[in-house]
């Protein structure tokens, strides 16, 4: 049986936790503030949403914790948070 790949990624911006949560065998992405999620995307959009910000490396099917800071971090620009 394949391991799955669960990477999540954690980061504080001005006293606020968000966390992206991705799954590699369904490819959900989710975005978290707390234990709220505020954003939620299924593939092909989670690819999408991935590639968009860190590049074609694997087209955003196995996104590292590296990649997924980046994407927080761009998440947190847009909900106004940092």
């Amino acid at each position: 049986m394949k391991r799955t790949r669960h990477p999540l990624m954690t980061v504080q911006l001005d006293g606020t936790e968000l966390r992206a949560d991705y799954c590699e065998q369904t490819g959900r992405l989710r975005i978290l503030q707390g234990e709220t999620v505020v954003r939620k995307w299924l593939p092909p959009n989670s690819w999408i949403a991935i590639a968009s910000v860190v590049g074609s490396r694997n087209w955003g099917t196995r996104p590292d914790c590296n990649e997924l800071q980046t994407v927080l971090e761009s998440q947190a620009s847009l909900l106004q948070i940092g």
